[in-house]
């Protein structure tokens, strides 16, 4: 090998074909990388407020739980130990006395949450062949009010029993 051409090697770089699918081959990798993380960062959220939901139905159900039958005179669907209006999360532990106790965060978090408990109508006839079973639906919403599209809730169904 002569010195002009240890030399023109040395000189050679990448050609512009070389670098371009290079450029390609990153660009995909980082747009790939990029949405999963964007998608992690999505479940990580939404599962925070599954948890804060929970602990906003863990409240609502200390503040209000399904009474017994015998506690209930008057109608399941009118009784107000069965349904509870709609109730915001921040209340419900200002009513458990430990709102004083929650982070300024925790606090914040709270905010846009919401209890509610109903019973579902039910006609006699269905009534009495189900053995006096009512559907109690327990629900609990988040999200900013006047953002219905941002809002969202998990609804608990429970089977509750009136003894005729």
């Amino acid at each position: 090998m002569s010195g002009a051409d240890v030399a023109d090697r040395l000189r050679r770089g990448f050609t512009l074909l070389e670098v371009m699918c290079a450029t390609i081959i990153l660009s995909l990798g980082l747009v790939a990388l990029l949405t999963a993380f964007m998608q992690c960062q999505r479940i990580m959220r939404n599962s925070q407020g599954f948890e804060t939901a929970q602990y906003v139905l863990m409240l609502g159900e200390t503040i209000h739980p399904l009474p017994s039958p015998d506690l209930v005179a008057d109608d399941p669907i009118d009784s107000e130990l069965l349904n509870i209006d709609e109730t915001p999360a921040l209340k419900l532990a200002a009513d458990l006395e430990i709102d004083r106790d929650l982070s300024r965060d925790r606090r914040e978090e709270l905010e846009y949450y919401t209890f509610e408990r109903t019973v579902d109508n039910v006609d006699d006839e269905e009534l009495e062949r189900s053995g006096w079973l009512y559907t109690v639906r327990t629900t609990v919403r988040w999200g900013h009010v006047r953002r219905t599209k941002d809002r969202s809730e998990t609804t608990v169904i429970t089977l509750w029993r009136k003894r005729k």
